[in-house]
């Protein structure tokens, strides 16, 4: 017998029921093996997007640490190597903008807040209350004489002298009117005034220095020791023609003693602050000014004949732990 007709004649193939079972089965069977075939598709297609979204992240990770290697390395030479804190060079660039660059003063603060004092303690028969008063007042006197432009540029020193007891006020004030002598005596032995004809920069004056305070010789006085530099940062029309910041940064470099005189062992008129002795010197100053007691920046001074000789000026012209200079650069 055919092997076809004895499949075709099969009992179960002859059922209607089981005919139409057998066919529902094949076709969930094939829509089975369709979504299987899909998910297959899928996974194949989304690793080489996965493979793809990894490369990308490791390349933005590669790009931004070159990025940051590149701006570390392209870092301003002056904030890689800090300024020589005793010593301005001969040869450095000028900027408007930053006038003190190359100099000590680049990191000394602005104003009187460079001048500093350890925290105020007892000294003496003196509170701590009241070496803190001094301190204080020092710190006034010292910002009325050098870095108010009512002295500076209006040439005024009233506002300095009120300050003083009134027994020293009646001899500072008469100095105040007087030009410079060679005794020490007018108006520079106090104040710090602009020459006519220049201008500071905005930046401002700066400072760096200390106050000591101690017992004076007589029961009453409280002694503060000043020792610190000023910077004064002058206006220039072509900064690109000079040379080096010395020629408009002007350094003054003072060590002053302030005797505070409180009680019955003074009279009325001598109690409050007095100036004992102050002693100074420039750098990097205007010569001709100098020598009429008024403050200008170096390029004032005629074209130096010579060249730079690279010596290291005196470290105490910056440096208040060394002493005052004797010389300031300028000829007799």
């Amino acid at each position: 017998m055919d092997e076809d007709n004895l499949i075709d004649s099969h009992p179960d193939l002859m059922d209607p029921d089981w005919r139409k079972h057998a066919r529902t089965d094949a076709w969930l069977g094939a829509k089975k093996d369709r979504k299987q075939f899909r998910k297959q598709q899928k996974r194949a297609a989304r690793g080489p997007r996965r493979r793809w979204w990894i490369f990308a992240v490791f390349v933005l990770i590669l790009a931004v640490t070159s990025a940051v290697i590149v701006l570390v390395g392209r870092r301003p030479a002056h904030d890689a190597a800090p300024p020589d804190p005793t010593s301005v060079p001969d040869v450095a660039p000028v900027d408007l903008a930053r006038p003190y660059a190359h100099t000590p003063a680049d990191v000394w603060p602005k104003g009187v807040d460079g001048i500093t004092a350890p925290a105020a303690a007892p000294v003496g028969a003196f509170e701590a209350e009241t070496v803190a008063g001094a301190y204080a007042k020092v710190r006034q006197a010292i910002s009325a004489a050098h870095l108010d432009p009512a002295v500076l540029t209006a040439h005024d020193g009233k506002a300095f002298a009120a300050l003083f007891a009134p027994d020293d006020r009646d001899q500072i004030l008469p100095e105040l009117t007087k030009k410079p002598t060679k005794e020490g005596g007018g108006f520079a032995a106090y104040l710090t005034e602009i020459a006519d004809g220049y201008h500071l920069l905005d930046a401002g004056p700066r400072t760096f220095g200390t106050l000591t305070a101690h017992a004076g010789a007589k029961p009453g006085e409280l002694v503060v020791d000043a020792k610190y530099a000023v910077a004064y940062a002058f206006d220039h029309a072509h900064p690109k023609q000079l040379m080096s910041p010395a020629e408009i940064v002007t350094f003054e470099r003072l060590d002053e003693t302030y005797v505070l005189r409180s009680g019955s062992a003074f009279a009325t008129a001598s109690q409050g602050l007095w100036l004992d002795k102050t002693t100074g010197a420039y750098s990097s100053v205007g010569c001709a000014a100098a020598k009429d007691g008024y403050l200008a920046p170096g390029y004032a001074n005629p074209p130096s004949p010579t060249p730079a000789t690279g010596d290291k000026d005196a470290p105490g012209y910056y440096d208040p732990k060394y002493p005052v200079p004797t010389l300031d650069g300028c000829p007799d």
